[in-house]
């Protein structure tokens, strides 16, 4: 009489691994690693955040990393130290270099912008300032020197023709904050702070309970050829343009427009063979500093073809047009949102529709919707 056996699935991996041996046991594991760990990647969503240098996009990544991720922290707001200390110093030395340019070649336009007796001696210091140099309480005298003077200032007014950044004037105006020995940048520091993205930096989010892993990559020129290697397998793409950068030079290339160079780089993203079934998602950013700006300067100093109302309204729906008019794909649609990164509840309403659009369209290219 024989008595029954249940043989089970185990009992069979039992004898099986019994006559294994060790090196075919840790290539199991390891194929159990692999395949779990392509199922979770399949469900994480991956947003490439791309634009040109200067446009905010590293200004949503720190936005996204206080919303949806751990913040910052005393160690790492204290990492951003140096790049507010280099922001001042380079900065300051730039708009000096060009008070003296504009002033000694062009005195009738620019004789406003001559630095005063006052500020000659701070002028003169900061010329044999190093770049790198940490931001003293000397150093920050002769800021408040050089700020106070109505050269520094009127050339300041005209930064679109040479690239300083926006915010530099508040680093100015908290000099005496940030000269403390004890400085530790607030979150609004690091947020402010112009700090070149160079190469690809990569978070992961969880935003309305979907991953969303997002890269942050360098704009600037000598960046771009980096992106190549982010295009596998992309979810979605989100492109940054300033839309205040109508009437500004670029910082890499001051013979050319800002917004010129958005238009040409969105062209070349939108229509990539990479992105063909890829979201294409466009933030126009820096609609304060668009507000403000379009009250003053008019938009067909950028596109002079233009002969649409000065508003704001009526200048956005054409710079829309603009970017629209670079999809060469029929059956593609742009979404567009109006952006202000530095705005935190701008960007965490933008991005709860960002994650909306990338649920709906990956469901729709699986055939579920």
């Amino acid at each position: 009489i024989f008595a029954s056996v249940k043989v089970t699935p185990a009992c069979i991996m039992g004898s099986m691994c019994s006559s294994m041996t060790d090196e075919d046991k840790l290539s199991v594991v390891v194929d159990d690693e692999i395949d779990t760990a392509r199922k979770r990647d399949h469900k994480v969503k991956k947003l490439l955040l791309l634009g040109a240098g200067g446009s905010g996009k590293s200004t949503f990544f720190k936005q996204l990393q206080t919303i949806h991720g751990a913040g910052f922290g005393d160690k790492e707001r204290l990492s951003y130290q140096n790049h507010v200390y280099h922001q001042i110093i380079e900065q300051m030395k730039r708009l000096i270099a060009r008070a003296d340019e504009f002033s000694e070649d062009y005195p009738e336009e620019f004789g406003d912008c001559k630095i005063g007796q006052q500020a000659i001696e701070a002028a003169e210091y900061f010329e044999l300032l190093r770049d790198d140099a940490p931001v003293t309480e000397e150093i920050a005298e002769r800021v408040e020197v050089l700020w106070r003077d109505e050269g520094i200032r009127h050339t300041f007014d005209k930064r679109a023709k040479f690239g300083v950044t926006d915010s530099s004037s508040y680093f100015f105006d908290e000099i005496r904050r940030i000269s403390s020995p004890n400085y530790i940048p607030s979150f609004e520091d690091v947020l402010l702070c112009r700090h070149r993205t160079t190469g690809v930096v990569d978070k992961l989010f969880t935003i309305k309970g979907t991953q969303l892993r997002i890269f942050d990559v360098g704009g600037q020129r000598a960046e771009r050829k980096k992106w190549i290697h982010c295009f596998e397998h992309v979810t979605g793409v989100i492109y940054v343009a300033a839309l205040s950068g109508y009437d500004e030079a670029m910082y890499e290339e001051e013979t050319e427009n800002v917004m010129h160079d958005s238009l040409h780089l969105f062209a070349e993203v939108c229509n990539n063979q990479w992105f063909t079934e890829t979201s294409m998602i466009l933030f126009l950013n820096k609609s304060d500093l668009f507000l403000e700006k379009i009250k003053t300067v008019p938009i067909t100093c950028c596109f002079p073809d233009y002969e649409g109302a000065n508003t704001h309204d009526a200048a956005l729906n054409h710079v829309k047009k603009e970017f629209i008019a670079r999809n060469k794909q029929e059956n593609r649609q742009i979404y567009i949102h109006v952006t202000c990164a530095t705005d935190r509840r701008n960007v965490e309403r933008v991005f709860n529709d960002v994650q909306h659009i990338v649920i709906e369209n990956s469901l729709d290219a699986g055939g579920l919707l």
